[in-house]
């Protein structure tokens, strides 16, 4: 479990993220804001623009251009190839990052072709945001099922946490994708996924009717505990240390509770929900 001094720590990290954000034309991805460790041990603030972590092995080749005509697609057929290649992009992304991904890679690894691709998006950010939006309507919907079987707002904290957490392990992908890459794909994505953050603050903000020094909180405090819990999921998934959920919740319950319960009631909440997880493995 975290120390309070760690604790402390990554709420000092999460207001300098926090104060960053409220700097738009100074905004890079947060990789590079938080100086987060490549595999080799050395920070990412110090990579060229452009690389990223994991290059995909076997970069699909440019695909070829699309015969012309084809426009109209049945709604069957364009459903099923708008699968496809939002299912390419989250892949692609997600290994080549933003920026080395082009919609030749797309198509090809799709297996459509061009003219499709245009009739159902008008280039790659919007087919990126596509794929964002559909990944936040999934997980928002998951986490609105795992938090309406509890009552009480730790317990519904404990619970939601969980879920996202079990989601990311099970799709790491998928969470670099949302978590991370969104950040470099222009001002549109970046401004969508501050909005889904924001989305979560008016829950945290319920913590302070347990805290006996609610009015003297900072009003940034629900940015600075998001900020500090979202950080150490994209170190994991940078790193990929994901192996240990169980740790990595326990962990984050903490910092999102801790604040507004006090260490010992944030760490028996932890200690409670991988309990309770224990027993239904």
């Amino acid at each position: 479990m975290f120390s309070s001094d760690l604790i402390d720590s990554l709420l000092l990290a999460a207001v300098a993220i926090w104060s960053a954000r409220q700097q738009p034309a100074a905004r890079v991805p947060i990789s590079i804001q938080i100086g987060i460790l490549l595999p080799d041990g050395e920070k990412a603030g110090a990579v060229a623009p452009g690389r990223y972590l994991e290059p995909m092995a076997g970069t699909p080749e440019e695909a070829p251009l699309a015969a012309p005509g084809g426009h109209g697609l049945r709604p069957d057929v364009g459903t099923e190839q708008r699968e496809r290649l939002l299912a390419a992009t989250v892949d692609l992304v997600s290994k080549r990052g933003y920026r080395n991904t082009s919609i030749d890679h797309i198509v090809k690894t799709a297996r459509v072709g061009y003219v499709a691709f245009y009739e159902l998006f008008d280039g790659k950010e919007d087919c990126f945001l596509a794929a964002f939006d559909r990944t936040v309507a999934e997980t928002k919907a998951a986490l609105a099922e795992a938090v309406a079987k509890e009552s009480l707002w730790p317990r519904q904290m404990a619970a939601g946490l969980s879920r996202v957490l079990d989601l990311v392990a099970a799709d790491p992908a998928r969470g670099r994708f949302a978590l991370i890459e969104v950040q470099a794909a222009g001002p549109s994505a970046y401004a969508r996924y501050e909005v889904t953050l924001d989305e979560a603050l008016p829950i945290l903000r319920e913590g302070r009717k347990f805290s006996p020094e609610a009015a003297g909180l900072s009003e940034s405090l629900e940015e600075a505990v998001l900020g500090g819990v979202v950080w150490i999921v994209q170190q994991r998934l940078v790193k990929g240390e994901l192996d240990d959920v169980e740790a990595l919740l326990g962990e984050t319950i903490q910092i999102a509770l801790a604040p507004f319960l006090g260490d010992a009631e944030a760490k028996r909440q932890a200690e409670e929900t991988l309990r309770e997880r224990s027993s239904r493995e």
